[in-house]
């Protein structure tokens, strides 16, 4: 029977040598710069090789042959103790990377211009979150990757994992037969069929302008997928455009008969937040209910909310319990849980363990959770329980920012305007530049945080002094407006007196208002 290998540059659970072309083609600067051949040439320092055998090694179709092994069999022997070995392949790198083409420097000039390179720095992370994905790569050589990236070792990084990808990386067999069991399996737990699946997969992937209208028809034959969906839509308000959480509850309810764990979770979310009902005491031993549910089934997202529970002491008949509540986050962890690391480190925090709290938010960074992102930034730039870091401050806010919006903590963007773009940040390298800041204060703004309005008003006061533009004027009216009527304005309202005082006596009508 004939093996069918997977695709190496197109599964984000493969450290392979196709998705490190991959990552490197969408990071260039210049993608003139970055095609494949180019980076097959450069990583093993040859130029006459066929396209077809590059594109085979490069998608994973072949094994790496043994004259392109070789010579990183001579790299892993000989590099730790002559580093310089590896120097021509990383200059061909940040060349790619870039754009232009370096002239050969030294070993101790390219360690210094590699140190804060972003985008091999961002290279570095995106394969290190492949080598957590990737099943077959070792613990110890994930640590050891995650160890580096910490102490900011961005040569020996590279040089480790072009070894592990040209010579340790096996190219998995794909079979049918496994990734059906893969299915039944997860659907063990639950009474939905692989025939309910199929249907809904089959909606997803072939039906067109009429989806909504077929999803629809396939949740009144009480799909459990399609139920979820609909509710899902229903709870976003994308169906008349504000959310209908009555509606949204029917659908959920049809999903969790079924034992689907994500429908049960949000039920208990529902209420929890009293989108539905009052949290009464029959609320709430409603919301437990389906919550327990979603554990029984296998829902981690349920495992850490229990935790959350037994925090607050929202648990029927039983008392607050913060040993409880350590456990439940502790078990949503061994999933690998994001928002449970969370909850711990903020647990930690509060008691003022600091060191524990840091390692928690750290692990939730590593998975580039936007808020923890930040929290780690705010670590850095404070140096709690840590030395003040700037690099991975700026580096760990700007994290923060490459996320969906729906799950983006805005206060990265906050701290990247006020601590960075502001005033510049010799430390981090960064110049000052106030457009940017602007730009980022507004992100901001647009998520109700009120300080990036303050920072907004003496910006743009600043600019109205210069120009006397009624357009800055008014941007400065606007923010006022909104500002007076938080209660952060009453922290404010002296220096903003003081600096609106600034202003021409042509609008003290402005000032009055502070």
């Amino acid at each position: 029977m004939k093996k069918n290998f997977i695709k190496m540059n197109n599964n984000q659970n493969q450290l392979s040598l196709g998705n490190f072309c991959k990552i490197v083609k969408e990071l260039a600067q210049n993608k003139s710069f970055a095609n494949q051949t180019e980076i097959f040439y450069t990583l093993f320092n040859v130029d006459d090789v066929s396209d077809s055998t590059v594109n085979n090694y490069c998608i994973g179709y072949r094994a790496i042959g043994t004259e392109f092994r070789q010579k990183y069999i001579v790299y892993k022997k000989n590099y730790h103790e002559k580093p310089e070995i590896f120097d021509e392949v990383i200059i061909g790198l940040i060349s790619i990377l870039d754009g232009e083409v370096y002239s050969k420097i030294s070993h101790e000039e390219l360690l210094t211009k590699i140190e804060n390179h972003p985008l091999l720095n961002k290279l570095i992370m995106e394969l290190y979150n492949l080598a957590k994905n990737d099943e077959t790569v070792p613990d110890e050589f994930t640590k050891k990757i995650y160890n580096q990236i910490s102490e900011n070792k961005v040569y020996q990084t590279i040089c480790d994992i072009l070894i592990y990808i040209v010579l340790e990386k096996k190219q998995p067999i794909y079979t049918e037969t496994s990734q059906k069991e893969i299915i039944e399996n997860l659907l063990n737990s639950t009474n939905i069929s692989v025939s309910e699946l199929e249907k809904f997969l089959k909606l997803q992937m072939q039906d067109g302008i009429n989806y909504t209208h077929s999803l629809k028809i396939l949740a009144k034959e009480k799909n459990p997928y399609a139920c979820y969906e609909m509710g899902e839509m229903e709870y976003n308000g994308k169906m008349v455009g504000y959310p209908r959480y009555i509606k949204s509850y029917e659908y959920f309810k049809i999903a969790a008969e079924k034992n689907h764990p994500r429908a049960s979770w949000l039920i208990a979310q529902m209420i929890y937040q009293k989108k539905i009902g009052d949290l009464s005491e029959d609320d709430l031993k409603l919301a437990w209910y389906y919550l327990k549910k979603a554990e029984k089934v296998g829902s981690v997202a349920a495992i850490n909310t229990i935790g959350t529970c037994y925090l607050k002491g929202l648990v029927p008949d039983e008392k607050q319990s913060e040993e409880k509540a350590i456990a439940y986050f502790k078990k949503a962890i061994n999933s690998d849980y994001v928002y449970a690391y969370n909850n711990l480190g903020k647990l930690y925090e509060n008691k003022k363990d600091y060191k524990k709290a840091f390692k928690y938010f750290l692990f939730g960074a590593e998975k580039e959770e936007s808020w923890a992102c930040n929290k780690v930034g705010e670590y850095y730039r404070l140096g709690i329980v840590t030395d003040i870091d700037m690099n991975k401050a700026f580096m760990y806010y700007n994290l923060a920012t490459e996320v969906p919006l729906n799950i983006l903590d805005h206060w990265a963007y906050y701290n990247l305007a006020k601590y960075f773009y502001l005033k510049g940040n010799h430390q981090a390298g960064i110049e000052k530049n106030i457009d940017k800041a602007i730009e980022y204060f507004n992100k901001a703004s647009q998520k109700g945080i009120m300080e990036a309005y303050e920072e907004l008003i003496y910006l743009y006061t600043e600019k109205y002094k210069e120009s006397g533009s009624d357009y800055h004027f008014n941007k400065i009216n606007k923010y006022l407006s909104i500002l007076s009527k938080d209660k952060y304005y009453d922290k404010c309202k002296g220096k903003l007196k003081e600096k609106l005082n600034e202003i021409s006596k042509k609008h003290l009508a402005l000032v009055k208002l502070v």
